[in-house]
């Protein structure tokens, strides 16, 4: 019988039943790493004109992260596996994952709060096409994160105190 491997982000290749609880408080580390830079580096955006190349190129640096996970520790494959260890854990992976991406969205939002006074704003065609991408992909964000803690509450899986902050 042969043993399906795949690549992680940092190269090392996983069998799927047994290195994946090596893997990921590595991916854990990674996309903290990659959140809490963003927020430092989104923490000094306070115009529309740096914001927006930032949350672009934070963006693409998380998507490359998530697209660098093997297919087994993929978002969607939570629901289809029994709920141990490194399930539990590759939940905390895409809640980090999640969180980095609902950062940028309400960080655009004040950004965009601030610039304007709350009066409104006409935008240019290409900053709106970014920031409805922005909003959407908040939304699919926070949505997905819900889901996450409702698998915990319904698996009765998780502590009883959430540590997760969006």
């Amino acid at each position: 019988m042969q043993v399906q491997t795949t690549k992680s982000n940092n190269g090392i290749e996983i069998d799927t039943a047994t290195q994946i609880q090596v893997l990921l408080p590595t991916e854990i580390a990674h996309i903290a790493v990659i959140a809490s830079r963003g927020m430092r580096v989104l923490a000094a955006c306070t115009t529309p004109n740096v914001l927006l190349p930032t949350i672009r190129t934070l963006s693409r640096e998380i998507s490359e992260w998530y697209d660098g996970l093997p297919q087994i520790a993929k978002a969607h494959k939570l629901s289809q596996t029994p709920w141990d260890g490194p399930k539990v854990c590759l939940a905390y992976v895409h809640l980090n994952h999640l969180g980095a991406i609902t950062l940028m969205f309400r960080r655009t939002l004040s950004v965009y709060k601030l610039k304007t006074g709350g009066q409104k704003h006409i935008l240019k065609p290409a900053e709106r096409s970014q920031l409805a991408s922005i909003f959407t992909d908040g939304a699919m964000a926070a949505k997905q994160s819900a889901q996450i803690l409702y698998l915990f509450l319904d698996e009765q899986a998780g502590i009883r105190h959430c540590w997760a902050v969006m």
